[in-house]
């Protein structure tokens, strides 16, 4: 099958190359408040010099988005023909990144036989967002994409605070008949230590530590506690899990990204991001997606 590769997509490639060319790290847990009073860690690479657009902008999707997210996906996207040989993957980024994070992912899966049509990444509309506003904008996108490729269930790939995002929207949802499979890259599932001790309880918490400290997955009552009880791994759904055994944020609880009812895996050697990156894990989810098709 030929591939339109336009001038856009040559740039976007680029782009992500040079960017993973800086060394750059990347904060798992950022605590910026809902009201943007804080900026980003300066040494993120901004969803500017990476997708090359607002945040919000829905000219990269076939459906519009009222300017509360943004995002990639579709056929006339990524240059392909229309329709589908495997389920949609609805990919999901993590705090302080974009929908481009996983442009050479769609490119791994693209080599493998998958078509525009399945592949898809959301871009939230702020860089640091709440567990609520990728609810709030996830049930939207993922809806969206569900109609226009005609499939009632999707697999769904996150990243870092993507992880909790997913699992926090199809709780708080109950769209649990939407997910085919959840790919859980570094997730904070049982916290993370660069939080500190203290969580903050509640709905809408306007820090994204009120969600993924320790103390929330510890604590009765709290947001994260109540996501692994009683059961982490719910509904009609399949499960897997990547983490990395030289992943910073894991340092004192290396098993965090696991999930009790998951096949969980463990890269050697690999950081928090280099779990994303990693040709292992490109090789891993497209084995994953297939043995569950």
């Amino acid at each position: 099958m030929e591939r339109n590769r336009g001038p856009r997509s040559f740039r976007r490639r680029n782009l992500l190359k040079a960017v993973a060319g800086t060394g750059a790290s990347i904060a798992l847990a950022g605590c910026a408040d809902d009201e943007g009073d804080n900026d980003p860690d300066p040494g993120l690479p901004t969803s500017d010099s990476v997708c090359n657009g607002s945040r919000t902008n829905s000219a990269e999707l076939p459906f519009e988005t009222d300017e509360s997210y943004g995002g990639w996906g579709g056929h006339s996207y990524h240059g392909t023909e229309s329709g589908l040989t495997q389920r949609p993957v609805v990919f999901v980024h993590g705090n302080g990144r974009d929908a481009c994070d996983f442009d050479e992912h769609a490119e791994s899966l693209f080599e493998r036989g998958y078509r525009g049509d399945a592949l898809w990444s959301i871009t939230f509309e702020r860089e640091t967002s709440t567990h609520a506003d990728m609810a709030e904008q996830l049930d939207p996108f993922v809806g969206s994409v569900r109609e226009e490729t005609g499939t009632e269930r999707v697999d769904l790939v996150g990243h870092s605070l993507g992880v909790t995002g997913i699992r926090h929207w199809l709780e708080e949802t109950d769209r649990y008949e939407w997910a085919h499979s959840v790919v859980g890259l570094a997730g904070a599932n049982h916290g993370t230590w660069t939080c500190g001790p203290g969580c903050s309880a509640g709905p809408g918490t306007t820090r994204v530590c009120g969600f993924i400290s320790h103390a929330c997955a510890d604590t009765p009552g709290e947001a994260l506690y109540e996501l692994n009880e009683p059961d982490e791994t719910p509904g009609s759904v399949a499960y897997y899990t990547i983490r990395g055994t030289e992943d910073n944020f894991f340092q004192t609880r290396p098993s965090s990204p696991e999930l009790d009812g998951a096949q969980n895996v463990a890269l050697e050697g690999a950081d928090h991001d280099g779990v994303r990156t990693s040709e292992a894990t490109k090789e891993l989810l497209f084995e994953w997606l297939s043995d569950e098709s």
